[in-house]
């Protein structure tokens, strides 16, 4: 009777839907860059274990993203998505119908960072845990991105 309780159930787990064609969404709690997009063909980052490359019938993975840099193969020219990213810090989920949902904590275009000010960060609010531990982090990531600008 068990085994055919479990029986049931694995057959329904292993149904999932794949998609066609991976799409993309990458967000931060500010703004959404892309969503559900499939005009890529490969996302380049680095994770705390090596470099990721993901594109389409990538195995599902969770891979937590450090500082640095975040490269995006547009299939596609587009004015407003340059693919030539810095972000600070994040994860990256590759799901088993065929998508990837990457959630940072911040991005920017590579060409809009200014490697004189990056050292300039402030945090007025580092009396508290959250602002301390985000003085922290900025530190890191300005560290980070001026050994990837320079």
């Amino acid at each position: 009777m068990l085994f055919t309780a479990c029986k049931g159930l694995r057959a329904h787990f292993s149904t999932v839907s794949k998609k066609a064609k991976m799409e993309l969404t990458i967000r931060t709690p500010y703004q959404t860059l892309v969503q559900n997009y499939d005009a890529f063909s490969r996302v380049i980052c680095k994770t705390t274990e090596a470099i990721a490359i993901i594109q389409n019938r990538t195995p599902p993975a969770m891979h937590i993203l450090p500082p640095g840099p975040l490269r995006v193969k547009f299939a596609t020219d587009s004015k407003e998505l340059s693919g030539d990213y810095m972000h600070a810090g994040g994860w990256l989920f590759v799901h088993a119908d065929n998508t990837c949902e990457i959630n940072l904590m911040d991005i920017f275009e590579r060409k809009e960072i200014k490697a004189d000010q990056v050292d300039r960060l402030e945090v007025k609010d580092s009396e508290t845990l959250a602002g301390k531990y985000t003085s922290k982090m900025r530190k890191h990531t300005s560290k980070t991105f001026l050994k990837k600008l320079v």
